[in-house]
């Protein structure tokens, strides 16, 4: 592939999905401002708090199709988006509320229309211990 997504094509590229309404209103934010394949951290505050004081489920999940995202998004030329067509999350343990989870994603595969990604859920200061962990599969749709 030529013309990949590099410098500051790629971190306005990032920005722009973590400036999406819902990872905006979680107060979602990358790990390093300047490094956004390192990740993302979810506050677990407000909205994305259950009555039981943790982090609600769908806030960790829109945690982790970013971090997914992001880990396909070097592969990607201008004129390319990878959407998630399947994702399938096993959560571990609770994350309490007032803690921070760190989400990372790696990319295992891509392929010409499809890219599978592995996510990590972990607390910020614990991350041996995951609260969550994905499998990722993200078409890759646009011009190849």
């Amino acid at each position: 592939m030529t013309g990949l997504l590099t410098g500051d094509d790629l971190l306005a590229r990032a920005e722009a999905a973590l400036a999406v309404a819902l990872p905006d209103a979680l107060g979602v934010e990358f790990v390093d401002p300047y490094a956004p394949l390192d990740g993302v951290v979810l506050p677990v505050a407000g909205i994305a708090v259950t009555p039981a004081a943790t982090a609600h489920a769908a806030a960790l999940g829109a945690a982790i199709e970013l971090a997914g995202y992001l880990a396909v998004l070097p592969t990607l030329t201008p004129a390319q988006h990878a959407v998630t067509h399947q994702i399938s999350t096993q959560y571990l343990r609770p994350a309490a509320a007032g803690r921070r989870v760190r989400v990372v994603g790696k990319l295992a595969k891509r392929a010409r229309e499809v890219a599978f990604v592995s996510v990590t859920a972990s607390l910020e200061d614990g991350p041996d211990r995951p609260v969550a962990l994905s499998q990722v599969t993200k078409s890759i749709v646009g011009a190849n």
